[in-house]
């Protein structure tokens, strides 16, 4: 049996922050990426922090910043919650569906997904090409895109803001998989907005989501090459991926 030392269930921010800062802590909120890693790792000791009880850490809610219109959404949110609310953009929307299984998505939080890092996650993806930013410990907040560099992080994920498309600016969603139910291999997610301004976010070419401004900048990728592509055909998949978004959200 895995060796877990203690679960704690705290009520409030200050609270799971205490707790947070002793040795051995794990915090969890969805529990879908945590607890597995837990229970195959029985040498690990583990302190459990359960921040589903945490006060003001669930809803989506619009704002109003230096003119643009943005989405804050609470780390405790479910991905299944980001389907249907109409303060979502349509292309998030889209991205939740694909993210996880819908019995996932109905535990996955969205604190947990951006903690997780994962290159591969086309929600992450999405806001990163979104502009995204991070809010720690309900004080500081951090660009996604540097959020998510190697490293660790001191804090606790409070809540995700990203930008809402202007209506006359234009979005796309591209991916290779060996099934439409699979991972993509590769993905694009093209974010055109008003001024004329691309910039793509790619998965399966990093450790991380990665922006790209040109087809140039997937050359300078080294993508680690497994069972279902090498690397050069996973940069491949990201040039042609990266020409059809072009072509789509420029015509």
């Amino acid at each position: 049996m895995p060796s877990v030392l203690a679960y704690h269930r705290p009520q409030s921010l200050d609270e799971a922050q205490k707790l947070a800062s002793q040795k051995n802590t794990v915090l969890i909120g969805g529990g879908t990426l945590v607890i597995p890693d837990v229970l195959t790792n029985p040498t690990n000791e583990a302190v459990i922090i359960d921040l589903q009880a945490v006060e003001g850490l669930v809803g989506i809610s619009s704002e109003l910043t230096e003119g643009q219109n943005s989405v804050k959404v609470g780390a405790m949110t479910r991905l299944s919650e980001m389907i249907g609310n109409e303060k979502i953009p349509m292309l998030l929307h889209e991205l939740s569906k694909k993210e996880l299984p819908s019995t996932l998505r109905t535990q996955a939080t969205i604190g947990g997904t951006i903690a997780e890092r994962n290159g591969e996650s086309i929600l992450l993806s999405g806001f990163l090409a979104l502009n995204a930013e991070i809010e720690t410990d309900r004080e500081a907040w951090t660009p996604l895109g540097q959020f998510l560099q190697p490293g660790p992080h001191q804090g606790i994920i409070t809540a995700v803001k990203f930008d809402i498309p202007a209506l006359d600016s234009k979005t796309s969603f591209r991916s290779v998989g060996r099934t439409p139910m699979d991972v993509p291999i590769v993905s694009g997610i093209g974010y055109a907005q008003s001024n004329g301004n691309l910039q793509i976010s790619l998965t399966g070419v990093n450790e991380i989501p990665v922006l790209v401004n040109s087809v140039d900048d997937i050359e300078n990728l080294d993508p680690k090459g497994d069972f279902r592509g090498s690397s050069e055909y996973r940069k491949h998949l990201a040039s042609v991926i990266y020409s059809r978004i072009e072509e789509e959200v420029q015509a």
